[in-house]
């Protein structure tokens, strides 16, 4: 259904009997739903950006024993050198304080898989918000239909 179908399908379907009191509660509930969807997509694409740059980090470790130096992050801002001393394992993080040791591959692959799963998860709330935005939008139509009611009433007395 596009867009354009929805708008037409919800139009004949408005809420006229409603007070502008009850479609303004409406559409506080709608804006709060949508501030809340667009900081989950935020968290979430924070989360995926996490992802992507630990399989970068992966993908750029030494494959050999020559140059195993690297540097450390101490905070953000400060690093200490250091040398790998297993080129062929890596520990991963896998939440809630669990590691697992892994190839250097099949860490690749890991990072891959849940930053391309949080993708799809950010690509379902993008529909939801739009949703969300589309009725808001609808909701608007309803005010303003609302507000030029009551001006011609308050234009005939």
């Amino acid at each position: 259904m596009s867009a354009t179908t929805t708008a037409s399908a919800s139009n004949d379907q408005q809420p006229v009997g409603l007070s502008m009191a009850q479609v303004e509660q409406v559409r506080a509930q709608l804006q709060s739903d949508i501030e809340m969807l667009q900081s989950s997509i935020q968290r979430l694409q924070y989360a995926q950006e996490g992802f992507g740059e630990s399989m970068i980090a992966v993908s750029r470790l030494p494959t050999n024993n020559q140059d195993n130096s690297l540097l450390v992050p101490l905070s953000s801002s400060m690093y200490v050198p250091g040398r790998l001393s297993d080129p062929e394992h890596v520990l991963v993080d896998v939440g809630t304080g669990f590691f697992i040791e892994m190839r250097p591959k099949k860490a690749q692959d890991y990072f891959k898989r849940k930053h391309d799963y949080i993708q799809v998860e950010i690509d379902k709330l993008q529909k939801v918000l739009y949703d969300k935005l589309l009725t808001r939008q609808q909701i608007n139509g309803i005010i303003q239909m609302h507000l030029q009611q009551q001006q011609q009433q308050q234009q005939q007395k």
